[in-house]
């Protein structure tokens, strides 16, 4: 049995992030029994590394009977508890993603009086939204020379429109 001491030191700095690099933009309109939905998705400034594993889920209100959309970029799912789910994976250089189609609302109702809430999440590798980046890091003491590296993941929670 070996027992090592390891020294660790440790030098970081905190980079400032002034926002989000994505932008989520929803337009809803409601009239006579049909609601006409579009989203747009896009890079608001350059993280510098690669966005991927976008997706945008939202609930359709309990009042809609049925639901018909579709995106230029990715795939639309719409599950049986009227969850839907758009999957973009990566936003392509010669145009935004855009979702779009027509709800139905149930029998009596004229408009949408509830409104679905957004979520975009999304996957940033190489940058850690905190801000922590690593500048040195020293191991002593081990008796083999181990790779030193950092690893930073990035993914997003809730930016609720």
């Amino acid at each position: 049995m070996h027992l090592f001491y390891v020294h660790c030191f440790l030098l970081y700095r905190v980079r400032k992030l002034k926002s989000i690099p994505l932008y989520l933009k929803p337009q809803l309109t409601s009239d006579a029994r049909t609601c006409r939905l579009s989203l747009l998705v896009g890079m608001r400034n350059d993280p510098g590394k690669i966005v991927d594993s976008i997706d945008v889920q939202f609930q359709l209100p309990p009042c809609i009977s049925t639901a018909d959309l579709s995106s230029n970029c990715g795939t639309v799912n719409i599950l049986s508890n009227k969850t839907c789910s758009w999957s973009i994976r990566r936003i392509p250089k010669d145009k935004t993603p855009s979702l779009s189609g027509t709800l139905v609302l149930e029998s009596g109702l004229q408009h949408l009086h509830v409104f679905p809430t957004f979520q975009l999440s999304f996957r940033i590798i190489g940058i850690a939204l905190s801000g922590l980046q690593i500048d040195k890091l020293d191991l002593k003491n081990l008796p083999h020379h181990p790779y030193k590296g950092f690893r930073a993941l990035t993914r997003a929670g809730h930016d609720v429109l």
